[in-house]
């Protein structure tokens, strides 16, 4: 039996009622979920379904903000402090918050150990497997560490005794029943089978590997769960502009641009679908892989539906803003804040006064 934990890390606290009551009800998103976990529990923990939830209650919860500098009266620095707080989740469901899905989930805090500071940020980086950011970002990982372990990792060895017990727990098998297609006729048959409203679009893709994420090879992770390039965006595409210029020169749009780099194996942050389901069941099917007992690998395809409404053309302003954030550095895209409430997000962007 393994000792594992929830390490739930947030950017702004202010935003979670965890951070301010004893007990309560919160949520926190999907798309940030499972970051900085060990592939071999990630892979068990996806698709997210009831053994997910349950297995993920059974677990002990450290609660932390992103790490932010302190200075003393003379303005010396004195180094990175974290609200750090311990508990358990229970209830937890899927639900939409602000057109984003989210974990939805009831909360009770063990332990409130509070705002401390922490050890070197080289130190439990490395330890924990946080990849390049660390924790100066929001995300939810699972991993295989005791919550005493992961205290004296991040320099807190007085409070090592205190809170949450150790919780061993097991991950769950990914036992997803998946419809198994013996031959192109069947395929069709529930391909034109598959529910579409009026309203509705459907697209296609097609993966040689059951395990592959539906995922933009931007957003693809190393054994660890940790990304392997979207940090290097921003550089990667300068680079390549800077050694290819005469290539990329009649490409009006950025999103012209991303398409022609995948041209070139550069990792984009577009995920390739089609209209047609013959052209996925291709690329299901094209490769013949094996396994490390040289079982062939199935292959599948997904079907994605969606809202006419929602589908958005190539010089749409919608469009035009996801493209050019893959200009923007790291650093940057880091301090974002993606969660905020309409009005929230009116404020910030309002236009100052020229005067």
């Amino acid at each position: 039996m393994a000792r594992i934990l929830n390490l739930i890390v947030v950017g702004n606290p202010n935003y979670y009622t965890f951070f301010s009551e004893p007990s309560g009800h919160d949520s926190f998103p999907v798309s940030r979920l499972f970051e900085s976990t060990p592939e071999f529990l990630r892979s068990r923990l996806l698709p997210l379904n009831e053994k997910t939830f349950h297995f993920l209650q059974e677990l002990s919860v450290v609660f932390m903000s992103e790490p932010e500098i302190k200075f003393d009266e003379d303005n010396e620095k004195i180094g990175y402090f974290s609200h750090i707080r311990l508990g358990k989740i229970s209830k937890i469901s899927t639900s939409v918050f602000n057109r984003e899905k989210v974990l939805a989930f009831d909360y009770e805090i063990t332990n409130d150990i509070g705002y401390k500071p922490l050890t070197s940020d080289k130190e439990y980086v490395s330890e924990l497997e946080l990849g390049s950011f660390g924790l100066n970002r929001t995300f939810w990982a699972v991993k295989e560490i005791a919550v005493n372990e992961i205290l004296r990792v991040l320099g807190l060895e007085g409070y090592a005794n205190v809170g949450s017990a150790v919780a061993n727990a097991e991950a769950p098998e990914n036992d997803e029943e998946l419809e198994i297609i013996a031959d192109i006729n069947q395929y069709l048959q529930v391909i034109l089978n598959h529910t579409q409203g009026n309203d509705e679009e459907v697209f296609y893709r097609g993966h040689s590997d059951i395990s592959y994420q539906l995922e933009p090879s931007l957003f693809r992770k190393d054994t660890q769960g940790n990304y392997r390039y979207r940090h290097h965006e921003s550089d990667m595409i300068t680079e390549l502009l800077t050694v290819q210029p005469a290539e990329f020169k009649d490409d009006r749009y950025m999103l012209d641009k991303l398409v022609h780099m995948q041209h070139y194996g550069l990792p984009t942050r577009l995920l390739d679908v089609s209209k047609n389901p013959l052209i996925a069941l291709y690329f299901a099917c094209s490769k013949i892989k094996h396994d490390e007992n040289n079982d062939e690998i199935d292959g599948n395809v997904i079907v994605l539906t969606t809202p006419k409404s929602e589908i958005k053309f190539f010089d749409s302003d919608t469009v035009s803003c996801i493209a050019n954030l893959s200009r923007l550095p790291s650093r940057f895209k880091s301090s974002l804040k993606t969660n905020l409430t309409i009005p929230a997000f009116k404020r910030t962007t309002t236009t100052p006064d020229p005067r």
